[in-house]
């Protein structure tokens, strides 16, 4: 029986939105606002669907025709100047040191957060996240489905039926209310609020 403790990345482990590296690795020092003009005429902007746009048209003008392996690098590159939540981190390590597998599940970058993950050493079994898609061995600038809300469960049942794993999930970490459906494949669920843990008790 497989043990395992789900985290989610981005405001949960760390303080911060972990993109903005990413982005500022890939495009260097110039304003991320000045790659967003064109999507004043994206019909979704004016549907409510603002930070999704924003962040494909980052996606696509920071990866085009870039190596897969410079997203590693570039989690590598960040590691240094995330805020790490202690309170959370520190159980991360305490898990791990008791015997259970460690998951993070993120919406971001797959490859990123785990160059993140090896540069900061955190005892983490497997990263589940965004893949990018790849074109003639050099990125796209198109990414998959975004690994968030209920996609973070559909990735997870995906890999234990491909690998057969017989688990249980002891514990999940995230934030609200993206993470709720990732939480819900725990049976003790934590939500991080302001660099604070909570239980989480979801209503009926």
């Amino acid at each position: 029986m497989n043990k395992i403790a789900v985290f989610d990345f981005d405001e949960t482990l760390i303080e911060e939105n972990s993109l903005r590296y990413l982005f500022k690795f890939l495009l260097g020092n110039k304003p991320l606002f000045l790659y967003l003009f064109p999507i004043l005429l994206n019909y979704r902007v004016y549907l409510g669907q603002f930070k999704t746009v924003i962040k494909q048209r980052l996606y696509k003008v920071a990866l085009t025709n870039q190596d897969p392996k410079s997203v590693y690098q570039a989690g590598c590159a960040a590691a240094k100047n995330l805020t790490q939540i202690k309170l959370v981190v520190d159980r991360l390590i305490e898990l791990n040191e008791q015997g259970v597998d460690v998951w993070i599940i993120t919406a971001s970058p797959q490859s990123f957060i785990q160059g993140v993950v090896d540069e900061l050493q955190w005892p983490v079994k497997r990263v589940i996240g965004t893949l990018l898609e790849p074109r003639n061995d050099l990125l796209s600038g198109i990414v998959g489905e975004e690994c968030q809300k209920e996609e973070k469960v559909h990735r997870f049942d995906g890999i234990v039926k491909q690998e057969n794993l017989v688990f249980t999930v002891l514990e999940g970490y995230g934030n609200l209310p993206v993470d709720i459906p990732m939480l819900g494949l725990a049976l003790q669920q934590f939500y991080v609020k302001d660099g604070k843990l909570s239980a989480f008790v979801k209503e009926v």
